[in-house]
């Protein structure tokens, strides 16, 4: 069975001063941590803003640069490491993501970056690997590799526990578009109406909305404004000509065409249904 391990290709303290390093990509992938000031983070276009005590780390092969300010040094510590076939290393990334379901799961993601704020675990790890590292004695290979585990296990565990809190805020803002929407679906309602009042983007919204509800936000008024149209024709004697109006459709004629295309039946096909009753 192949086993693969962690191998450190490269590993160096830096401090930078108004720099922009050109856009590029390495087989390697990378933790580009900040010891003490900020800097920016250009990972495919996205900038990501790094202060002290974050870090990023980005996969194998993606586009990326670092932007330092002039007036804002910045002071890192970067690790570059493949994942490769040795015969060295006593723990393999097979036998870690056999104990431990939370590395299985990071090692199989296909995230092309993750951004963290360290609890002081990973950067004393750093340390200690780049320290047993350069003193490059062959009985520290034992320390090496427990240290690249616990750097493993803070990477993989802390992606987890970071996403948890991102899918939560996702949902609390999910949550309250909805909300809007159940009470305001009588208006002339548009996304950046829900997301002025979520205060988010619209981008932002429409797509944690999908993930979320498996649908667009355009989808879901349109659900809503169906189902309460349904409720009126079944339990009111509100006109049908009115009805459209009560749930924020502006003419009769679309919300017929809308309802039909949701329920296969006309409006007034709908109420007579229950009339039969």
């Amino acid at each position: 069975m192949k086993k693969t391990f962690a191998n450190i290709v490269a590993y160096y303290y830096k401090e930078w001063k108004e720099f922009t390093m050109p856009i590029h990509h390495h087989k390697a992938m990378e933790i580009m941590y900040v010891i003490n000031g900020k800097c920016i983070v250009e990972v495919q276009k996205e900038k990501i803003e790094l202060k002290k005590g974050t870090f990023i780390f980005i996969d194998s092969n993606v586009p990326h640069r670092l932007i330092v300010d002039k007036d804002s040094p910045a002071r890192m510590l970067n690790v570059e490491f493949n994942w490769e076939e040795n015969n060295t290393s006593l723990v393999s990334l097979e036998d870690l993501a056999d104990r431990d379901e939370t590395i299985k799961v990071w090692l199989e993601k296909e995230a092309i970056y993750d951004v963290f704020k360290d609890m002081d675990q990973v950067y004393p790890t750093l340390r200690q690997l780049v320290l047993a590292l350069d003193q490059g004695a062959t009985n520290k290979q034992l320390l090496i590799d427990s240290l690249i585990c616990q750097l493993v296990f803070h990477l993989a565990h802390n992606s987890m526990e970071q996403r948890e809190k991102v899918d939560n805020f996702q949902q609390l803002y999910v949550n309250k578009a909805v909300q809007y929407i159940l009470e305001h679906y009588d208006y002339d309602i548009r996304i950046h109406d829900i997301a002025a009042a979520t205060h988010i983007h619209p981008s932002y919204l429409h797509r944690i909305f999908k993930q979320s509800m498996d649908c667009t936000i355009n989808t879901y008024i349109a659900r809503v404004r169906i189902d309460k149209a349904k409720m009126l024709l079944k339990n009111t004697e509100i006109p049908i000509t009115e009805i459209s109006n009560y749930v924020g459709i502006q003419t009769s004629q679309y919300f017929s065409m809308l309802f039909r295309k949701h329920t296969n039946l006309t409006p007034t096909a709908y109420r007579q249904l229950f009339l039969e009753l």
